[in-house]
């Protein structure tokens, strides 16, 4: 029941401006995760993180959320080299404003000189001495096309919230490796969203979770499918 409730708290969110040695471009640290012991070569107990568990974050986002905020950074994916030697690419999260984030608390709490105390935060958006608050609808909207499967569980939530798909909807995939590829939908019950995606001049089916679609135009009529 309390879960309930917290999900269903209205939220501040401002705009913030983080300090660009914090962002370092596209930085990242590695959160949680699984860690196994071992000894190193001198006989000493270490600890090391199992290789592909715990969850990438940006450093600003992440210095954030231990103080208690909930945040959301857009990014968008990019190819990258892995490494100097290597011609492979890997796909990598970019933050699309790079020295900008969107950082919420409860509407019933007072966490703006907690905000304002940290290192990490140089300023909000404001006018006339003021911060601009965000509209839910706007951070929501947002949150589908550019949370970039790295939402929280809160703001997964909240990109859900007021936010239903109908079959004939036209939808964009949000998550790589479909991101921007157009679709339309055919069966929207339930988590999941049944679609037919647009590739190569061909309709081809699949199943994403409702956070990785996002809408991108007018319905379709029964005779255009």
């Amino acid at each position: 029941m309390m879960h309930s409730k917290i999900e269903a708290q209205e939220m501040i969110w401002l705009l913030v401006r983080v300090k660009r040695k914090q962002v370092g471009g596209i930085k990242t640290v590695t959160v949680g995760g699984e860690f196994e012991a071992y000894r190193d070569r001198k006989g000493r107990a270490r600890k090391r993180r199992v290789q592909g568990t715990g969850e990438r974050a940006f450093v600003p986002e992440h210095i954030l959320r231990r103080a208690g905020f909930e945040v959301f950074l857009p990014v968008r994916h990019v190819w990258r080299k892995r490494n100097r030697f290597t011609p492979e690419k890997v796909r990598v999260a970019q933050p699309l404003l790079v020295d900008w984030m969107f950082v919420g608390w409860p509407a019933d709490q007072n966490r703006w000189e907690d905000l304002m105390a940290l290192d990490v935060v140089m300023g909000v958006l404001g006018t006339g001495g003021r911060p601009v608050v965000m509209k839910r609808e706007t951070v929501a909207k947002l949150m589908r096309q550019w949370g970039g499967g790295m939402l929280s569980a809160r703001c997964h939530q909240i990109a859900k919230q007021g936010h239903q798909f109908e079959t004939g909807d036209e939808v964009r995939i949000s998550m790589p490796p479909w991101e921007g590829v157009a679709a339309y939908v055919v069966d929207a019950h339930g988590p999941s969203v049944r679609v037919m995606l647009k590739l190569f001049g061909r309709d081809v089916p699949a199943e994403f979770s409702k956070f990785s679609v996002m809408p991108a135009g007018k319905a379709r009529g029964r005779g255009d499918v």
